[in-house]
């Protein structure tokens, strides 16, 4: 077994037991499983960024797969939910980042034959402009699809005067959620327009048109996200109707996602 090989399986295992702990020590209330479960995340970020290291030393730039894409975006997860823990104090996006970073990851399995070969001069500035603008508008869209859930939950069971679960008591207030979701969409929405934008300069080169139904779908997230942001900043919306929109929002993204790696561009041979 080489050491890429080994790495990836570590990391697999550090990520499945923190998200195995958070959802236990969630639904028993146990501290000491949820302190445990936070270091498998921390001992499976570390992993996976020497594996991002080592694949990136090992391969020319502009011949990386799609997986490792894949695993870069699960990487960026698990780093944004690290800093909103450690400067924002909101240890609940756990609930969400470590079972979709897992996902993600081990879907890069299935990409990691899929060679994406980009034009040496245009590599930096695909990644720079497409790939990581995109990745953190996405993490964050995580983290307010993760918020946005855990409100409408909350929400109902306040509004209904439902009693909480053992669990929810020790959940933060609905202006938490709310806060999470108003940080997704002022920074997430300028840098989703950004990886947009770029992709356009593009289509050209990877002899795509816009008529491709991924293309038609990421537009429509794009004046989704377009949507929210002016009913956050112009009209002050909160509260439900942002956190559901965020929710869809993620969804539509996570499946045109899906689309981008396995149907389009990404997934094919690009000439100079």
């Amino acid at each position: 077994m080489s050491f890429e090989s080994i790495l990836i399986l570590l990391v697999i295992l550090s990520y499945s037991f923190a998200t195995l702990g958070i959802f236990m020590g969630t639904l028993a209330m146990r501290r000491k499983v949820k302190v445990a479960a936070n270091w498998f995340t921390f001992a499976g970020f570390g992993l996976h960024t020497l594996a991002v290291l080592v694949t990136l030393v090992a391969h020319p730039f502009a011949e990386l797969s799609a997986g490792y894409f894949m695993q870069l975006l699960s990487w960026l997860l698990i780093f944004l939910y690290l800093a909103a823990w450690r400067f924002l104090r909101l240890p609940f996006l756990a609930l969400t980042a470590a079972p979709l970073a897992l996902l993600l990851f081990v879907l890069s399995l299935r990409l990691s034959n899929v060679t994406s070969v980009l034009p040496e001069h245009w590599a930096v500035l695909f990644f720079g402009l497409h790939v990581l603008s995109l990745f953190i508008s996405l993490g964050l869209l995580a983290m307010a699809f993760g918020s946005g859930l855990l409100f409408v939950y909350m929400e109902r069971k306040i509004k209904t005067k439902m009693p909480l679960a053992d669990f929810a008591k020790g959940l933060p207030g609905l202006s938490i959620y709310d806060k999470v979701n108003k940080i997704a969409v002022v920074v997430g929405f300028p840098l989703y327009t950004l990886g947009l934008m770029s992709s356009f300069i593009w289509l050209p080169l990877s002899q795509h048109q816009l008529e491709n139904p991924k293309v038609l779908l990421s537009l429509f997230t794009w004046f989704l996200y377009a949507l929210l942001f002016y009913q956050r900043m112009a009209l002050g919306y909160q509260g439900r109707k942002t956190a559901v929109m965020a929710i869809i929002i993620f969804s539509i993204s996570a499946l045109s996602l899906t689309l981008d790696f396995f149907l389009s561009h990404h997934s094919t041979l690009l000439q100079p």
